[in-house]
C-alpha cells in the first residue's frame, strides 16, 4: 500500500505534483466503492484496479485542466472529480487524505 498523500503548496511545485495512492471509487450499484489504485502526474489523474497493474497501462484518465473538484455534502472523506460529463466519485481513508488529494488536484486547475 503506498503511502498516504501529502500536501504541497502550488507555487513551489510548479504543477509537478506526484501523488499516488488507495483510494476507493464508486463504480456502480451492483459493485459500489472499490479500492483503486490512483496516480496524479503531469496534470493528469489517472486510475488503476491495483498498483500492480500500473505496467499495464490504466483503466481510466481524467485531465485536470479544467476539472470540478467537489467536496460531498455529507462525506467527510468523499471528494468528486469531474471534467465534462465524467465524474469520478472517490472516498479516501480518513479527512486528511482527502484533504491532501484535493489541495493536488486543485493545483492542477485553470483559472
Amino acid at each position: 500500500m503506498a503511502d498516504d498523500p501529502s500536501s504541497e503548496d502550488c507555487s513551489d511545485n510548479e504543477n509537478n505534483t506526484e501523488l499516488s495512492g488507495v483510494l476507493s471509487k464508486w463504480t456502480n450499484y451492483i459493485h459500489g466503492w472499490q479500492d483503486r489504485y490512483i496516480v496524479l502526474k503531469n496534470g493528469t489523474l489517472s486510475y488503476y484496479k491495483n498498483e500492480l497493474e500500473v505496467n499495464y497501462g490504466c483503466r481510466g484518465a481524467l485531465s485536470l485542466a479544467k476539472a470540478v473538484i467537489k467536496p460531498h455534502e455529507f462525506d467527510e472523506c468523499r471528494f468528486d472529480v469531474s471534467v465534462n460529463d465524467c465524474v469520478w466519485y472517490l472516498r479516501a481513508t480518513s479527512v486528511e487524505v482527502k484533504q491532501s488529494w484535493v489541495d493536488a488536484l486543485e493545483c492542477y486547475k485553470v483559472f
